[in-house]
């Protein structure tokens, strides 16, 4: 017989472990990369680079936390320049060089990426499309040989591409305070929403609420870069 008692002591428990948790996190809002996520405290930015799909090396920045509960970051890759890096390769050929291949390579950008970490070891557990604002992208489960589990979404927009990856230890719930607060924000630091029509045509929305220095009693605490 379920001690109904026991369990609900339990869930209780959760829930206060769980509030306790979320009061430490912030409200991390990056307005020269155009992004909004919620993380665990300040993230650490470091460079990095990003080979893409035609294997042209592109900038990247990684924003990063590091915690006892999962470790979290954002990747954020700049293809705004992919034509001229696709004019100044060394390596060009017939096949790699049509006025096309740039467009290509930014559009191959979250396939690309998603099939890196398909391929990088560990069980594939969920593998699908994703969208945030009606901005598409691409989600994936994975749990790591050793047994932590890593929960990766990616997406593109106004050629950069936004790598969100937490990886939690064995037996953590799923990082959805991460996963679901990302948003994306046009160079006056708006949040940038669409609708879709019948035939898949995307239109951009007014967003009435203010992300940045918005009423504090309506937002959590912010960092604003």
């Amino acid at each position: 017989m379920i001690d109904r008692t026991h369990v609900l002591a339990v869930l209780v428990l959760q829930l206060v472990a769980s509030s306790a948790f979320a009061q430490n996190w912030i409200e991390y809002i990056n307005r020269e990369e155009r992004f909004m996520v919620n993380l665990p405290g300040a993230p650490k930015v470091s460079e990095t680079t990003h080979i893409s799909a035609f294997e042209v090396v592109y900038p990247a920045k990684v924003f990063s936390v590091e915690t006892a509960r999962g470790d979290y970051s954002v990747t954020v890759v700049d293809y705004t320049e992919h034509v001229r890096r696709h004019r100044e390769r060394t390596d060009g050929t017939e096949a790699n060089s049509s006025n096309a291949v740039p467009i290509m390579d930014v559009r191959a950008s979250v396939a690309h990426t998603a099939n890196q970490f398909r391929t990088r070891g560990g069980e594939v557990t969920y593998d699908g499309w994703v969208d945030v604002e009606k901005i598409e992208g691409h989600q994936l489960q994975i749990t790591n040989p050793d047994q932590t589990r890593s929960f990766i979404a990616i997406f593109l927009e106004a050629a950069r591409l936004y790598i969100l990856e937490a990886t939690v230890p064995r037996g953590y719930p799923p990082p959805v305070l991460f996963q679901s607060s990302m948003g994306f924000l046009d160079e006056e630091g708006r949040r940038i929403r669409y609708v879709v029509d019948v035939d898949g045509q995307r239109t951009r929305i007014d967003v009435g609420y203010d992300w940045i220095g918005g009423d504090p009693d309506a937002t959590a605490d912010q960092i604003v870069e």
